[in-house]
Protein backbone atom coordinates (compact mmCIF):
# COMPACT_ATOMS: atom_id res chain seq x y z
CA UNK A 1 0.00 0.00 0.00
CA UNK A 2 2.79 2.42 0.91
CA UNK A 3 4.56 1.69 -2.39
CA UNK A 4 1.32 2.31 -4.27
CA UNK A 5 0.90 5.68 -2.56
CA UNK A 6 4.44 6.69 -3.43
CA UNK A 7 3.88 5.74 -7.07
CA UNK A 8 0.67 7.78 -7.11
CA UNK A 9 2.42 10.81 -5.61
CA UNK A 10 5.22 10.54 -8.18
CA UNK A 11 2.67 10.40 -10.99
CA UNK A 12 0.74 13.35 -9.62
CA UNK A 13 3.92 15.36 -9.19
CA UNK A 14 4.82 14.76 -12.82
CA UNK A 15 1.38 15.96 -13.87
CA UNK A 16 1.55 18.85 -11.41
CA UNK A 17 4.84 20.11 -12.84
CA UNK A 18 4.24 19.39 -16.52
CA UNK A 19 0.67 18.47 -17.35
CA UNK A 20 -1.11 21.25 -15.49
CA UNK A 21 1.01 24.02 -16.83
CA UNK A 22 2.97 24.65 -13.67
CA UNK A 23 6.43 23.86 -15.04
CA UNK A 24 7.22 27.49 -14.55
CA UNK A 25 10.29 29.37 -15.64
CA UNK A 26 12.79 30.97 -13.35
CA UNK A 27 11.59 34.47 -14.15
CA UNK A 28 7.93 35.41 -14.60
CA UNK A 29 7.38 36.27 -18.25
CA UNK A 30 5.47 39.24 -19.53
CA UNK A 31 2.04 38.38 -20.84
CA UNK A 32 2.46 38.01 -24.58
CA UNK A 33 0.26 39.91 -26.97
CA UNK A 34 -2.45 37.92 -28.66
CA UNK A 35 -3.06 39.11 -32.19
CA UNK A 36 -6.73 38.98 -33.07
CA UNK A 37 -8.44 39.92 -36.30
CA UNK A 38 -12.23 40.30 -36.32
CA UNK A 39 -14.67 40.85 -39.11
CA UNK A 40 -16.28 44.23 -39.45
CA UNK A 41 -19.97 45.12 -39.25
CA UNK A 42 -21.71 46.92 -42.10
CA UNK A 43 -21.08 50.30 -40.45
CA UNK A 44 -17.34 49.62 -40.34
CA UNK A 45 -17.14 49.16 -36.55
CA UNK A 46 -15.31 46.16 -35.16
CA UNK A 47 -17.69 43.82 -33.39
CA UNK A 48 -16.56 42.02 -30.26
CA UNK A 49 -16.82 38.25 -30.72
CA UNK A 50 -17.43 38.50 -34.49
CA UNK A 51 -16.46 35.65 -36.77
CA UNK A 52 -14.54 34.55 -38.71
CA UNK A 53 -11.90 35.21 -36.08
CA UNK A 54 -8.15 34.84 -36.61
CA UNK A 55 -5.80 34.69 -33.65
CA UNK A 56 -2.12 33.93 -33.12
CA UNK A 57 -1.84 31.27 -30.44
CA UNK A 58 0.93 30.39 -27.97
CA UNK A 59 2.89 28.50 -30.62
CA UNK A 60 2.82 31.49 -32.96
CA UNK A 61 0.36 29.74 -35.28
CA UNK A 62 -2.40 31.72 -36.95
CA UNK A 63 -5.70 29.97 -36.30
CA UNK A 64 -8.97 30.94 -37.95
CA UNK A 65 -12.29 30.08 -36.32
CA UNK A 66 -15.11 30.41 -38.82
CA UNK A 67 -18.05 30.66 -36.40
CA UNK A 68 -18.68 30.78 -32.67
CA UNK A 69 -17.77 27.31 -31.37
CA UNK A 70 -20.67 25.09 -30.38
CA UNK A 71 -18.64 21.94 -29.61
CA UNK A 72 -15.39 22.44 -27.67
CA UNK A 73 -12.88 19.86 -26.47
CA UNK A 74 -10.54 21.05 -23.70
CA UNK A 75 -7.30 19.17 -23.15
CA UNK A 76 -6.24 20.49 -19.75
CA UNK A 77 -8.11 21.21 -16.48
CA UNK A 78 -7.17 24.90 -16.19
CA UNK A 79 -8.61 25.63 -19.63
CA UNK A 80 -11.80 23.72 -18.85
CA UNK A 81 -12.28 25.75 -15.66
CA UNK A 82 -11.74 28.96 -17.59
CA UNK A 83 -14.18 28.04 -20.35
CA UNK A 84 -16.85 27.49 -17.71
CA UNK A 85 -15.88 30.69 -15.88
CA UNK A 86 -16.45 32.76 -19.04
CA UNK A 87 -19.87 31.09 -19.39
CA UNK A 88 -19.00 28.96 -22.40
CA UNK A 89 -19.30 25.66 -20.53
CA UNK A 90 -22.43 24.59 -22.37
CA UNK A 91 -20.29 24.14 -25.48
CA UNK A 92 -17.80 21.73 -23.87
CA UNK A 93 -18.27 18.18 -25.18
CA UNK A 94 -14.90 16.70 -24.22
CA UNK A 95 -12.42 17.01 -21.35
CA UNK A 96 -9.58 15.05 -19.71
CA UNK A 97 -9.60 12.55 -16.87
CA UNK A 98 -8.10 15.16 -14.55
CA UNK A 99 -10.83 17.76 -15.04
CA UNK A 100 -12.85 18.00 -11.82
CA UNK A 101 -14.16 21.56 -11.62
CA UNK A 102 -16.83 22.74 -11.83
CA UNK A 103 -18.83 19.66 -10.91
CA UNK A 104 -20.68 19.78 -14.22
CA UNK A 105 -17.55 18.62 -16.05
CA UNK A 106 -17.87 15.18 -14.51
CA UNK A 107 -20.86 14.55 -16.77
CA UNK A 108 -18.82 15.39 -19.87
CA UNK A 109 -17.11 12.63 -21.84
CA UNK A 110 -13.39 12.22 -21.20
CA UNK A 111 -10.90 11.86 -24.04
CA UNK A 112 -8.22 10.41 -21.75
CA UNK A 113 -5.43 11.89 -19.68
CA UNK A 114 -2.80 14.33 -20.93
CA UNK A 115 -1.99 11.74 -23.59
CA UNK A 116 -5.45 12.13 -25.06
CA UNK A 117 -7.11 9.67 -27.42
CA UNK A 118 -7.22 11.34 -30.84
CA UNK A 119 -9.98 9.06 -32.09
CA UNK A 120 -12.18 9.99 -29.12
CA UNK A 121 -11.58 13.68 -29.83
CA UNK A 122 -12.50 13.31 -33.50
CA UNK A 123 -15.57 11.22 -32.65
CA UNK A 124 -16.96 14.16 -30.67
CA UNK A 125 -16.96 16.30 -33.84
CA UNK A 126 -15.61 19.43 -32.15
CA UNK A 127 -15.42 22.75 -33.94
CA UNK A 128 -12.67 23.93 -31.57
CA UNK A 129 -9.97 22.12 -29.58
CA UNK A 130 -8.17 24.01 -26.81
CA UNK A 131 -4.70 22.77 -25.88
CA UNK A 132 -1.98 24.14 -23.60
CA UNK A 133 1.61 25.15 -24.29
CA UNK A 134 2.91 23.01 -21.41
CA UNK A 135 2.12 19.79 -23.27
CA UNK A 136 1.54 20.92 -26.85
CA UNK A 137 4.94 19.67 -28.02
CA UNK A 138 4.58 16.25 -26.42
CA UNK A 139 1.11 16.03 -27.99
CA UNK A 140 2.20 17.44 -31.36
CA UNK A 141 1.40 14.34 -33.38
CA UNK A 142 -2.12 14.07 -32.00
CA UNK A 143 -2.79 17.80 -32.38
CA UNK A 144 -1.63 17.66 -36.00
CA UNK A 145 -4.07 14.82 -36.69
CA UNK A 146 -6.84 17.03 -35.33
CA UNK A 147 -5.66 19.98 -37.45
CA UNK A 148 -5.49 17.76 -40.54
CA UNK A 149 -9.12 16.82 -39.94
CA UNK A 150 -9.98 20.50 -40.45
CA UNK A 151 -10.61 21.26 -36.77
CA UNK A 152 -9.05 24.48 -35.43
CA UNK A 153 -6.66 23.93 -32.52
CA UNK A 154 -5.80 26.88 -30.29
CA UNK A 155 -2.84 26.45 -27.94
CA UNK A 156 -3.18 28.60 -24.82
CA UNK A 157 -0.11 30.17 -23.22
CA UNK A 158 1.64 28.40 -20.34
CA UNK A 159 1.02 31.24 -17.89
CA UNK A 160 3.88 31.77 -15.48
CA UNK A 161 2.48 34.73 -13.59
CA UNK A 162 -0.90 36.06 -12.56
CA UNK A 163 -0.75 38.70 -15.30
CA UNK A 164 -0.22 35.94 -17.85
CA UNK A 165 -3.26 34.13 -16.45
CA UNK A 166 -5.31 37.21 -17.32
CA UNK A 167 -3.95 37.02 -20.86
CA UNK A 168 -4.96 33.36 -21.15
CA UNK A 169 -8.46 34.07 -19.85
CA UNK A 170 -8.77 36.89 -22.37
CA UNK A 171 -7.70 34.59 -25.21
CA UNK A 172 -10.20 31.90 -24.18
CA UNK A 173 -12.92 34.54 -23.97
CA UNK A 174 -12.08 35.71 -27.49
CA UNK A 175 -12.08 32.32 -29.19
CA UNK A 176 -15.29 31.18 -27.48
CA UNK A 177 -17.14 34.42 -28.21
CA UNK A 178 -17.36 35.41 -24.55
CA UNK A 179 -15.06 38.43 -24.37
CA UNK A 180 -17.29 40.45 -22.07
CA UNK A 181 -17.58 37.58 -19.61
CA UNK A 182 -13.80 37.05 -19.69
CA UNK A 183 -13.23 40.72 -18.92
CA UNK A 184 -15.57 40.42 -15.92
CA UNK A 185 -13.68 37.36 -14.63
CA UNK A 186 -10.37 39.20 -14.91
CA UNK A 187 -11.78 42.27 -13.20
CA UNK A 188 -13.09 40.19 -10.28
CA UNK A 189 -9.72 38.49 -9.89
CA UNK A 190 -7.87 41.80 -9.95
CA UNK A 191 -10.15 43.22 -7.28
CA UNK A 192 -9.60 40.20 -5.04
CA UNK A 193 -5.82 40.29 -5.37
CA UNK A 194 -5.76 44.04 -4.79
CA UNK A 195 -7.92 43.78 -1.67
CA UNK A 196 -5.76 41.01 -0.20
CA UNK A 197 -2.55 42.90 -0.97
CA UNK A 198 -3.89 46.11 0.57
CA UNK A 199 -4.89 44.33 3.76
CA UNK A 200 -1.58 42.46 3.93
CA UNK A 201 0.38 45.69 3.60
CA UNK A 202 -0.66 46.53 7.17
CA UNK A 203 1.28 43.53 8.53
CA UNK A 204 4.44 44.72 10.25
CA UNK A 205 7.88 43.34 9.50
CA UNK A 206 7.93 41.91 13.02
CA UNK A 207 4.73 39.93 12.37
CA UNK A 208 5.74 38.76 8.88
CA UNK A 209 5.77 34.96 8.61
CA UNK A 210 8.22 32.64 6.89
CA UNK A 211 6.24 30.04 4.96
CA UNK A 212 7.34 26.63 3.70
CA UNK A 213 5.13 25.29 0.92
CA UNK A 214 5.29 21.53 0.38
CA UNK A 215 3.83 20.27 -2.88
CA UNK A 216 5.19 16.73 -2.56
CA UNK A 217 6.08 14.86 0.66
CA UNK A 218 9.21 13.02 1.81
CA UNK A 219 11.42 11.41 0.72
CA UNK A 220 11.58 13.75 -2.30
CA UNK A 221 10.16 17.00 -1.00
CA UNK A 222 9.22 19.56 -3.64
CA UNK A 223 8.48 23.19 -2.86
CA UNK A 224 7.84 26.44 -4.70
CA UNK A 225 10.42 29.03 -5.70
CA UNK A 226 10.61 32.13 -7.85
CA UNK A 227 8.55 32.30 -11.02
CA UNK A 228 5.57 30.34 -9.70
CA UNK A 229 2.03 31.29 -8.73
CA UNK A 230 2.58 30.19 -5.16
CA UNK A 231 5.62 32.40 -4.72
CA UNK A 232 3.74 35.33 -6.21
CA UNK A 233 0.78 34.76 -3.91
CA UNK A 234 3.06 34.62 -0.86
CA UNK A 235 4.40 38.01 -1.88
CA UNK A 236 0.85 39.36 -2.23
CA UNK A 237 -0.02 38.32 1.34
CA UNK A 238 3.23 39.85 2.63
CA UNK A 239 4.82 36.55 3.67
CA UNK A 240 8.37 35.30 3.11
CA UNK A 241 8.74 32.24 0.94
CA UNK A 242 11.19 30.03 2.85
CA UNK A 243 12.61 28.80 -0.45
CA UNK A 244 12.26 32.14 -2.20
CA UNK A 245 15.90 32.20 -3.27
CA UNK A 246 15.32 29.07 -5.34
CA UNK A 247 13.74 28.94 -8.78
CA UNK A 248 10.79 27.00 -10.16
CA UNK A 249 9.92 23.81 -8.29
CA UNK A 250 13.09 22.72 -6.43
CA UNK A 251 13.47 19.40 -4.64
CA UNK A 252 14.96 19.04 -1.15
CA UNK A 253 15.79 16.17 1.13
CA UNK A 254 14.09 16.18 4.52
CA UNK A 255 17.36 17.24 6.16
CA UNK A 256 17.73 20.18 3.78
CA UNK A 257 14.09 21.26 4.09
CA UNK A 258 13.99 21.34 7.89
CA UNK A 259 16.83 23.88 7.91
CA UNK A 260 14.46 26.57 6.60
CA UNK A 261 12.80 26.58 10.05
CA UNK A 262 9.46 28.07 8.87
CA UNK A 263 6.75 29.70 10.96
CA UNK A 264 3.99 28.18 8.82
CA UNK A 265 3.85 25.10 6.62
CA UNK A 266 1.39 24.83 3.73
CA UNK A 267 0.91 21.47 2.02
CA UNK A 268 -0.92 20.86 -1.25
CA UNK A 269 -1.13 17.06 -1.43
CA UNK A 270 -3.55 16.24 1.38
CA UNK A 271 -6.18 15.16 -1.13
CA UNK A 272 -3.93 12.27 -2.19
CA UNK A 273 -2.17 11.38 1.08
CA UNK A 274 -4.03 10.33 4.19
CA UNK A 275 -3.21 12.25 7.38
CA UNK A 276 -0.79 14.50 5.50
CA UNK A 277 -0.70 17.17 8.21
CA UNK A 278 -0.09 14.56 10.90
CA UNK A 279 2.68 13.11 8.78
CA UNK A 280 4.57 16.40 8.87
CA UNK A 281 3.93 16.80 12.60
CA UNK A 282 5.43 13.37 13.26
CA UNK A 283 8.75 13.97 11.52
CA UNK A 284 11.30 13.54 14.27
CA UNK A 285 13.77 16.05 12.87
CA UNK A 286 11.09 18.74 12.64
CA UNK A 287 9.96 18.71 16.25
CA UNK A 288 11.61 22.07 17.04
CA UNK A 289 10.44 23.86 13.88
CA UNK A 290 8.16 26.78 14.88
CA UNK A 291 5.40 25.64 12.51
CA UNK A 292 5.37 22.21 14.17
CA UNK A 293 5.73 23.50 17.73
CA UNK A 294 2.80 25.88 17.20
CA UNK A 295 0.82 23.45 15.03
CA UNK A 296 0.76 25.90 12.11
CA UNK A 297 0.46 23.32 9.33
CA UNK A 298 -2.37 23.70 6.82
CA UNK A 299 -3.61 21.61 3.92
CA UNK A 300 -4.49 23.67 0.84
CA UNK A 301 -6.55 22.71 -2.19
CA UNK A 302 -3.80 22.23 -4.78
CA UNK A 303 -6.10 23.08 -7.67
CA UNK A 304 -6.87 26.52 -6.22
CA UNK A 305 -3.24 27.56 -5.97
CA UNK A 306 -1.56 25.93 -8.96
CA UNK A 307 -4.03 25.85 -11.85
CA UNK A 308 -3.65 28.84 -14.12
CA UNK A 309 -7.27 29.91 -13.96
CA UNK A 310 -9.85 32.03 -12.16
CA UNK A 311 -9.68 30.08 -8.88
CA UNK A 312 -6.24 31.51 -8.11
CA UNK A 313 -8.11 34.44 -6.56
CA UNK A 314 -9.83 32.08 -4.13
CA UNK A 315 -6.48 30.40 -3.54
CA UNK A 316 -4.76 33.60 -2.42
CA UNK A 317 -7.58 34.25 0.04
CA UNK A 318 -7.17 30.76 1.53
CA UNK A 319 -3.42 31.21 1.85
CA UNK A 320 -3.90 34.59 3.52
CA UNK A 321 -6.36 33.16 6.07
CA UNK A 322 -4.05 30.24 6.85
CA UNK A 323 -0.91 32.32 7.32
CA UNK A 324 -2.49 35.38 8.97
CA UNK A 325 -5.79 34.28 10.58
CA UNK A 326 -5.66 37.24 12.94
CA UNK A 327 -5.74 39.59 9.92
CA UNK A 328 -7.87 37.72 7.40
CA UNK A 329 -10.03 35.58 9.68
CA UNK A 330 -9.97 31.83 10.16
Amino acid sequence: MKQLKLMLIALLMAIFVAGCGQDQATEPEQAPDTDVEVSESTDGQEQEGSYPLTITDALGDEVTIEAQPERIVSLIPSITETVFAVEAGDAVVGRTDWDNYPEAVLDIESVGDMNFDVEKVLALSPDLVLSHASNAHSSEEGLNQIRNAGIPVVVVHDAKSIDMVYNSIELIGQVTGHTTEADAVISDMQETFAAVEAKASEISEEDRKKVWVEVSPAPEIYTTGQGTFLDEMLTIINAENAAGEEEGWPMFTEEEAVAFNPDVILITYGYYVENAVEGVMERAAWKDVPAVVNERIYDLDSDEVTRSGPRLAKGVERIAKAVYPEVFGE
